[in-house]
């Protein structure tokens, strides 16, 4: 198989995921995940049901392929912010909210996401997780260079504190019964008080 055969053969895989992905999505919206069946998901997306496994093993993970797309989506726009010479700080903060957008959209849904996320962290192998884990390192180790952020605090510890309070204000909004905060602005003011934390220290105090 020549290497174009090989690209097409990769693109069409990848369109059909896809394809599986948005009426999974729109089925679970309609329906609800308990009340969406794989049958279902596989004829609306025009796919035997042996082809949705061979991309998915179970319906749930159909919702833990979001973060797969978004972990692109926020490679590109850190490149794009990396490359500018003013404070980016802000704007670091913003896009990791903005990407938080989803979860609002569908709070029923967004609990088994978030279940699966974590479900997948804890195997400690999964690819999309470490992009996660290393585009959050280079973002602070960037701050930390540019004067944004303090040095003396490791970027491993200061990565790892960002990402504890972003998860634990999402795993909270989505499990408690009734939504207790507007999740973006909640995101946003936690994020903004880790960023004071690690903030330099006027006159090196």
């Amino acid at each position: 198989m020549t290497e174009l055969e090989l690209s097409r053969r990769e693109r069409k895989k990848e369109e059909t995921k896809e394809r599986i992905l948005k009426v999974a999505l729109k089925l679970f919206k309609l329906n609800g995940l308990e009340g969406t069946t794989i049958d279902e998901i596989a004829e609306k997306a025009d796919v035997a049901k042996g082809t949705f496994f061979n991309y998915f093993p179970r319906k749930e993970a159909v919702l833990g392929y979001l973060p797969e797309m978004w972990i692109e989506q926020a490679e590109a726009e850190a490149e794009t912010i990396i490359a500018d010479e003013g404070p980016v700080g802000s704007r670091i903060i913003d896009m990791f909210i903005e990407l938080a957008a989803f979860y609002e959209e569908d709070r029923a849904l967004s609990k088994y996401m978030v279940m699966e996320w974590v479900r997948r962290e804890q195997t400690g192998c999964d690819e999309s997780c470490q992009r996660w884990d290393e585009l959050a390192l280079r973002l602070i180790r960037h701050l930390q260079d540019r004067g944004e952020l303090r040095p003396d605090v490791p970027a491993e510890r200061a990565a790892e504190m960002f990402a504890a309070v972003h998860q634990a204000t999402v795993m909270g909004w989505v499990a408690a019964p009734a939504e207790p905060y507007p999740l973006q602005d909640e995101l946003r003011m936690r994020m903004k008080l880790v960023v004071e934390g690690l903030s330099p220290r006027v006159g090196g105090a």
